[in-house]
């Protein structure tokens, strides 16, 4: 707004003189409010999107606050196997125990107790820390009984014994081993539970071996997922029976090594 006398600005706060050429403005702004006009500069107005956008930057920071320690706290665990597995503690626990401490348990666990007609029995402790996928294979087929009934159909005294091979189709699995791209710290020793697979890495299906000696050429090519905690000398009872030949290696029983039963136990 501008002195109607010598038209330099006026000062804002509606000053009752005009501080330049000291003319008395109280006419001037009483005509103003005649005609309608503004006496005074408009206030500016802090703009709306300004507004919002701070509102949205207020938003993000709480939301931020609450949500990243939730989001840390759930983050999912990394694949492999668990900080605490030992390999001395796995030494340690191989037929550590007897087959009278388990009891059969209606519900999954991670024990299952093996029962060779004529043989004796076994126990074996499932390790899913290190085998998620094949452990969950095997306690499916054992939770519907599939392994009752079938046969341990080669024998390698010195190496391993092994069976599961049914007559039932089956969908195979990764195979958990370090040559497939999958961490897997547990070896094949003596007492070691492992898939049996073919040439093709994801082969596996329902056929494991039981190792009856140390074999390091194993590890990081076959899934090992458990070992024997209890009964291990059954396993030894079956590698003494007469074996035949199946024109590449001397492995064929000559007597039938069936198991009666596969079921869950408990430590008790």
């Amino acid at each position: 707004m501008n002195c109607p006398k010598c038209q330099k600005p006026l000062p804002k706060g509606r000053p009752r003189v005009c501080p330049n050429c000291k003319k008395d403005l109280t006419n001037f702004y009483k005509l103003l409010e005649k005609r309608g006009e503004p006496v005074t500069e408009p206030k500016k107005r802090f703009p709306m999107a300004a507004i919002i956008a701070a509102v949205l930057v207020c938003a993000l920071l709480v939301a931020a606050v609450i949500l990243i320690p939730k989001l840390t706290a759930n983050d999912p665990e990394t694949t492999g196997p668990a900080q605490s597995f030992s390999m001395d503690e796995v030494r340690a626990e191989i037929d550590s125990k007897k087959v009278e401490d388990f009891t059969e348990s209606a519900e999954p666990t991670d024990y299952v107790k093996i029962s060779i007609k004529g043989f004796g029995e076994l126990v074996v402790r499932l390790r899913p820390d290190v085998a998620p996928i094949s452990v969950q294979n095997f306690k499916d087929l054992v939770a519907r009984h599939y392994y009752d009934g079938l046969s341990f159909h080669r024998v390698m005294p010195g190496f391993m014994i092994q069976g599961g091979a049914g007559a039932e189709e089956l969908t195979p699995i990764k195979g958990e081993f370090s040559a497939n791209g999958v961490e897997n710290p547990l070896l094949h020793l003596r007492g070691v539970l492992s898939m049996a697979r073919t040439k093709v890495m994801d082969s596996a299906t329902s056929q494991f071996f039981l190792m009856h000696a140390d074999y390091p050429s194993l590890n990081g090519n076959y899934a090992a997922f458990g070992y024997i905690v209890a009964g291990l000398e059954t396993v030894d009872k079956v590698c003494e029976i007469p074996l035949g030949s199946n024109g590449s290696e001397q492995s064929v029983p000559q007597v039938d090594v069936i198991m009666e039963s596969a079921v869950f136990v408990t430590p008790g």
